[in-house]
């Protein structure tokens, strides 16, 4: 996984000027973002400085809405008993959820969850726009439930994998073979079968209406401790965020 490079432009963040892209992919009904983390609707006009050191000392940590979001017995990383517990809901075609997996999971690995201080859960929020996004999901799913073993690393594998080459079989009219090879190329683990009867499409399915019953219109959606983050932030978001919540 790569580290946050500090080079990136935080992707939503709203008080950029009106008109520039959410730094997410809506569904419907999505709440706004700028409110989302400071409790006002209204941009400013102008851009004065979108680092991300900027970008994180616009976020109140009070002001973020507080959910309680199950983990259900979905894939996790990090130790079980950790004291944050931070649920991720995402969409494997989404570009956004592919920025915070780039810019943003590998610090937020190395510096909480292989430190025992949080751990991660995925949860799957396919968004109907996307085609592929769905199958994918079930894919890693698959893998997950093929592997057998008492940890999620092949699923985490797989879930590394189909960010990796999300531009390869996004929007590709044979994703699914490219899938399906992934993970037996990379994994060897054929998943074919599985995908074929849809074993894992329930699983999915009742993540996603799990995800709207929590408010979620768009992904990635994050809680942190309950803490509802909407969008790809940066690292240091995160970080301010786990220290606030952290016991």
């Amino acid at each position: 996984m790569s580290k946050n490079n500090n080079q990136s432009l935080w992707m939503g963040v709203s008080f950029l000027v009106v008109g520039l892209a959410l730094g997410m992919v809506i569904n419907t009904g999505g709440a706004s973002l700028f409110a989302n983390i400071t409790g006002s609707d209204t941009p400013p006009t102008t851009v004065v400085d979108n680092s991300d050191e900027a970008v994180a000392a616009q976020v109140d940590p009070s002001k973020l809405d507080t959910v309680s979001a199950d983990v259900d017995d979905d894939a996790f990383l990090g130790d079980a008993d950790a004291p944050v517990t931070i649920v991720v809901f995402s969409d494997f075609q989404c570009p956004y959820c592919e920025r915070f997996y780039t810019d943003s999971m590998g610090t937020l690995i190395e510096e909480y969850i292989d430190t025992g201080i949080a751990k991660l859960v995925y949860r799957d929020f396919p968004l109907p726009m996307h085609q592929n996004a769905s199958m994918a999901a079930q894919a890693a799913e698959c893998v997950r439930k093929q592997d057998g073993t008492a940890d999620d690393v092949a699923y985490f594998q797989m879930h590394d994998l189909l960010f990796e080459t999300q531009g390869d079989w996004s929007n590709n009219a044979d994703a699914q073979g490219m899938i399906e090879a992934l993970a037996k190329d990379n994994l060897g683990v054929d998943i074919s079968a599985c995908l074929d009867s849809e074993q894992m499409k329930a699983e999915v399915e009742a993540d996603y209406t799990a995800g709207r019953g929590y408010g979620i219109s768009g992904t990635p959606s994050f809680f942190i401790n309950g803490k509802k983050l909407v969008g790809a932030y940066p690292y240091l978001v995160f970080q301010k965020i786990i220290d606030y919540v952290r016991p």
